[in-house]
């Protein structure tokens, strides 16, 4: 049996649901969903089916439908004593997020599902770790359960549940895959919001695998409109990658062996002649920056497709797209700076031999002059 299991990460959870959708295109279905502080709400909503509600939740949530913030003060020697009367208070809250949770989640519907769910959180006394499956959750308290593994304290207050007071499942463990096993699940499928909290060994023994961001997915308080669509873009690509059916480690891109063959014979070429330019002045100093610089560089073909993302990452081009290999190259061509350009047309468009001040300025650039190289090998292969 198939186990999903939600990591914690406060603002960060809106990529949660990308990989779900995701998980949708691929027909992977969980019969096990487990979660921890907003893993836990997510995979409730998850586990409900209400899959469009809750990307519409992400997609209008802002802060002040999260907590409730106190006035902030006008002067700047006050923010220490304003956060000081925020901790004593307890931290800030919740209401509105659980207004929120109320409006879109009935529990009989989470309960009614083919689909386990479990979460977990802690008592506040003595960070006692509570590991809930939904059956062990007294029937009418699922939504105070869901608040209290999302307490995240001291920035939220605590969530008190029968004279008891219960914080962040975090605070024990921030991916509770522990628990997905000891639910029935065979194969495990983590998503990781990179959160603050307790990350366990997983020694379940079980096939794991782990799907997580490189890119930022912002801060842990950071609920906005624009930062969820991101997010949830981002997670939907990054599941259909893991997957198989898209190449790349920080872009999307569709299957083209025949153009990365292309191009990791094109870089060394490139890196080749300018080596050979940049030695031309015969100083030994020089020649030799120039020769490390020709074994640093990507030349074979199986680098060729980290070459061109490390330069796409440099231009910082759009990763929540799908490219062919063809379209992100074109783009790294289209965005280079003035600087490698130059570089460039130093290396590759003059007949003169390059003077020592230009070799020097060129060593002083390293990430302008791979970039240089590499597109002058893109330049070849697509004919610009």
């Amino acid at each position: 049996m198939k186990g999903l299991v939600l990591g914690g990460g406060g603002a960060r959870g809106s990529y949660q649901v990308g990989v779900w959708k995701a998980l949708e295109q691929l027909d992977w279905k969980p019969g096990v969903i487990t979660g921890t502080s907003v893993g836990s709400l997510n995979g409730a909503m998850l586990t409900a089916g209400k899959v469009e509600e809750l990307e519409q939740l992400w997609l209008t949530l802002t802060p002040q439908e999260v907590a409730v913030y106190p006035p902030e003060p006008q002067e700047k020697d006050k923010w220490r004593t304003f956060m000081l009367e925020l901790i004593q208070s307890g931290g800030l809250d919740v209401t509105p997020l659980q207004n929120q949770i109320d409006q879109y989640l009935e529990e009989e519907e989470t309960r009614n599902s083919p689909i386990k769910f479990g979460l977990v959180t802690v008592e506040m006394r003595g960070l006692k770790p509570h590991e809930l499956t939904l059956e062990e959750i007294p029937r009418g308290k699922l939504g105070d359960y869901l608040m209290a593994s999302s307490a995240c304290f001291p920035a939220f207050r605590p969530r008190e549940i029968d004279g008891v007071k219960y914080i962040d499942g975090g605070y024990t463990d921030n991916m509770p895959f522990h628990l997905a096993a000891r639910m029935g699940a065979t194969e495990l499928l983590c998503v990781d919001l990179n959160g603050i909290g307790i990350n366990r060994i997983n020694n379940t023994g079980l096939p794991t695998k782990v799907i997580g961001s490189r890119w930022s997915l912002g801060g842990l308080l950071t609920f906005s409109p624009e930062n969820a669509r991101r997010n949830i873009a981002l997670g939907q690509l990054d599941c259909l990658r893991s997957f198989g059916r898209y190449e790349g480690e920080w872009y999307a891109l569709t299957p083209d062996p025949e153009f990365w063959a292309d191009l990791g014979d094109a870089v060394g070429v490139a890196a080749s002649q300018a080596v050979q330019r940049m030695a031309g002045s015969g100083l030994a100093g020089l020649m030799e920056g120039a020769a490390s610089l020709s074994q640093s560089l990507d030349l074979s073909q199986k680098l060729a497709l980290p070459t061109l993302e490390r330069e796409a990452r440099e231009l910082d081009l759009d990763p929540t797209i799908v490219y062919t290999p063809r379209q992100l190259g074109r783009r790294v061509l289209e965005e280079s700076g003035e600087g490698a350009t130059k570089i460039r047309k130093l290396l590759f468009g003059e007949e003169d031999p390059i003077t020592l001040g230009e070799n020097a300025q060129i060593l002083s650039r390293p990430a302008w002059l791979g970039q240089a190289v590499v597109c002058q090998a893109l330049g070849w292969i697509l004919q610009e």
